[in-house]
């Protein structure tokens, strides 16, 4: 009997132990429920994106004239804006060709160059390599700013670049397609498609 007795305590903290981890995993499938919200914070974030515009930040820049600009004097203006350096003697020269092309099948259209290397690019050096590359000053404008500045422009138009050796950068090579309030419409790395020239067409009109 005593034999008997111990087996059932067993059989019933058995039973016991197996009802408190259900309701432990009931608990923790409980605290889960929460998570279709997601969607709705995704949804919000991406509305913030859509409204964002790069001219709303803040900026110290000088053109190649060496005047003060600000990103926002081109806003009423669909712009396409490229981050590059002036020693660069692989992507860049590259993405200014693509540039180029695209200013002579759109005249409405205002280009933007700024420096990556803003210790070497100076106002000087950005007005002679303007020069060097034939580029239109009323359509054309070139920038340079403080280190502060041009890392924050870069994270914004997800330009990454880095320094690899104290006369070269290793950087993304985006054209980046600005509305007339300053918000990205399109990015593209090389030759910008016929879509995207569509639809810089349909802005700048």
């Amino acid at each position: 009997m005593i034999r008997a007795s111990r087996g059932s305590v067993s059989w019933i903290a058995l039973v016991v132990l197996i009802a408190m981890l259900a309701l432990a995993t009931l608990g923790c499938a409980s605290q889960s429920t929460p998570v279709p919200r997601a969607p709705e914070r995704a949804a919000r974030v991406d509305a913030d994106a859509d409204r964002f515009s790069v001219y709303d930040l803040d900026g110290a820049w000088r053109d190649q004239t060496g005047a003060p600009r600000s990103l926002a004097s081109w806003r009423g203006t669909p712009v396409l804006i490229a981050m590059i350096y002036t020693h660069c003697t692989a992507t860049c020269p590259l993405a200014v060709s693509e540039l180029k092309r695209i200013a002579a099948l759109d005249p409405n259209v205002r280009f933007v160059l700024v420096s990556l290397d803003p210790a070497r690019d100076g106002a000087k050096r950005l007005a002679d390599y303007a020069a060097e590359r034939e580029l239109d000053p009323s359509r054309w404008t070139l920038l340079t700013g403080s280190d502060a500045d041009v890392r924050d422009l870069a994270a914004t138009l997800d330009v990454r670049y880095r320094r690899v050796t104290p006369d070269d950068l290793a950087h993304s090579n985006l054209i980046t397609l600005l509305d007339r309030e300053g918000r990205v419409v399109r990015q593209s790395s090389g030759r910008m498609d016929d879509s995207a020239i569509a639809e810089l067409h349909a802005i700048a009109r």
